[in-house]
């Protein structure tokens, strides 16, 4: 058995963490060197079209497509689609954590008031049935 389980090969899906296209996901086409990688969006599906990428700025996810080294546009986005790799990534913990990120992010001045608001409304709620139920425990 081996120690690792995540390798960076073709077809492997990587979570872009720096540049233009950071907090989204690509697939590794080809492995250029120890350092750098060739990575496709695919872009007819999300928007990153094929580039090289340093190692360093991308992140190894489970998920892996089976795909050859050099794959086609077509055929990485017939795989991408028919695994339904998207909904997968949006199903984990990551992907929910980056999206709550990106939320907190677009919120204005006035939303970030609201939420406040309403988390100091929660907090007398609750605060008043702890009390309540304490004084019924006694």
């Amino acid at each position: 058995m081996s120690f690792f389980g995540r390798f960076v090969e073709a077809g492997r899906i990587v979570l872009i963490t720096f540049g233009k296209y950071a907090d989204q996901i690509a697939i590794i086409v080809d492995i250029l060197d120890q350092n750098r990688v060739l990575i496709d969006g695919p872009s007819t599906v999300n928007g990153i079209p094929r580039h090289v990428i340093s190692l360093k700025w991308v992140s190894l996810t489970n998920f892996k497509i089976d795909i050859k080294r050099g794959a086609k546009l077509g055929e990485i986005e017939k795989k991408f689609k028919e695994e339904k790799i998207e909904e997968q990534w949006s199903k984990t913990s990551l992907a929910k954590k980056l999206k709550l990120k990106d939320m907190r992010a677009k919120m204005t001045d006035f939303d970030r008031f609201k939420l406040g608001f309403a988390k100091s409304k929660r907090k007398a709620i609750l605060g008043a049935e702890i009390k309540r139920l304490m004084k019924e425990k006694k």
